[in-house]
Parts: structure tokens; sequence; C-alpha cells
């Protein structure tokens, strides 16, 4: 058992920081920034640019490689099961899909509860946090003439809808969620959605005192606090320079 541990070390230590390949925007990768973040675990960020970038990741490219008779070329396989991003180098892994990038990271760093029922009820809150979250994705990627009505539904879901549903979750001590005990990935993820609304909807948390009181715990968590300062790895709203970036890389 103790060599199984110290090999299981050796790989970890040698497994190196999470390479993130994804555009220089938020996305669907800014959840899994904020979740390495929490967890207090550098990673490195590798952009994609052009068509080129994306096409390379997912058909593979030419490695030249040494054999007895000489160098030939190999290909490398795509490193994209689906054909699309975002993808995280991890211990010698290449996730795909968000939600299994971000419970494989919350499992690893212990964020993601404590036995089953735990894992349960954070996936249901999170699931509740990526239905609102797409929303506010996609609104920046939006034709103009329906902005307006995607702003007022955002508006309108998370007041309405999801805030006060969290918010009740956290009055009803019976629940005993790990979220409001010490930071799990829901806090991570549902915090992350407080500061995405409010620069939609500035003041939309004010009547919320209890998912105030978490922004405010979760943000002083000294790796999340880093995380918020400015010159971090935290991506700013997707603005149109970004917006035309991602066309030209996805269109």
């Amino acid at each position: 058992m103790r060599s199984l541990m110290r090999k299981t070390q050796a790989i970890a230590a040698m497994s190196g920081k999470p390479v993130l390949h994804y555009f220089d925007g938020r996305g669907r990768m800014e959840p899994i920034r904020w979740l390495l973040a929490a967890a207090g675990v550098e990673f490195e960020e590798k952009f994609l640019k052009t068509r080129d970038d994306l096409a390379r990741l997912r058909s593979g490219e030419k490695q030249m490689e040494k054999f007895p008779t000489g160098f030939w070329w190999k290909l490398q396989a795509g490193s994209l099961m689906f054909e699309q991003v975002p993808m995280v180098e991890i211990d010698g892994m290449k996730l795909v899909q968000t939600k299994a990038i971000l419970n494989y990271i919350a499992s690893k760093y212990n964020l993601y509860g404590k036995d089953v029922k735990e894992r349960a009820l954070i996936d249901m809150y999170t699931e509740g946090v990526a239905d609102l979250e797409i929303m506010i994705l996609y609104y920046p990627y939006m034709p103009s003439g329906e902005k307006e009505a995607s702003l007022a539904s955002i508006k309108d879901k998370a007041r309405n809808r999801y805030f006060p549903a969290y918010e009740k979750s956290a009055e009803e001590p019976w629940t005993r969620l790990p979220r409001w005990q010490q930071a799990e990935q829901a806090d991570v993820y549902l915090v992350e959605l407080l500061y995405h609304v409010e620069e939609l909807d500035p003041g939309a948390v004010d009547n919320f005192p209890l998912l105030k009181a978490l922004r405010t715990r979760v943000s002083n968590l000294p790796t999340v606090k880093k995380f918020l300062q400015p010159g971090s790895q935290r991506k700013p709203f997707d603005d149109a320079k970004c917006v035309e970036s991602a066309k030209k890389i996805f269109s």
C-alpha cells in the first residue's frame, strides 16, 4: 500500500501544471479557471487564435520521431474527443466536456462533498447555476436586435427563479448543504455566477443577504481573493473584440 501511495505521489509530482486549451475569453472555460484557482492550483493556458489552431487540436499533427531505421513522421491523434473545446490536459489526460472537467477537479481537490448524497446535491445546485450561466455566456454573441429581450430574461430568471431558490436553500438548516460550511464546487460556481449577473444587472444580489454573505466569504478565501485581483487569469466580460476573435475561430 505504501509503495502504491509513493508511486501515486510521484506521478502527481511529475504531472505538472494543468494546461487549458481555449480562446482568450470566458466562455465555458471560465468556471474551470475559477475552480482551479479556488483549489490553489496554478495552471497554464494555450489560447486558440485561428481556425487552424482548432483544426490542429481536432485532427492531430505530424511529429518527427526517431526509429532504428531513421527519422519518420508520425501522426499524433487529435486531442478533442468530440471535436470541441474546452479541453484541459491534466494528470496525463486530455479532458473535454465542462462538467466532466469540473467534477474531476472538484474530486481531486476535495471540493465535491464527502459522500454520494452531498455530491448529488452539489450536482443539482451546479446544474441550476449552469442553466443561468449559459444564458449569460451567449448574451454577448447574440444579434443586437435580440439582446434587449435576452437581458430582460436573464434579469427576471436571476431575481425571480434562481437567486430565491439558492437563498431559500441557505435558510434551511435541515439540508446541511456542504457549500454553506466550507468552500465546495457549488460555492465557487455560484459565486462566479453572482459576479457575472451583477455585471449585467447591478444590485441583483442586494435583496438576498445570504447570497451576499456567501459571496463575501468565498471572495475572501486567500486563493479566490488572489484570483479576483487585476492581472490574474480571470477573464473580463466578453467585449466586442473578444466576440469577433471567437467568431474567427469557431465560425
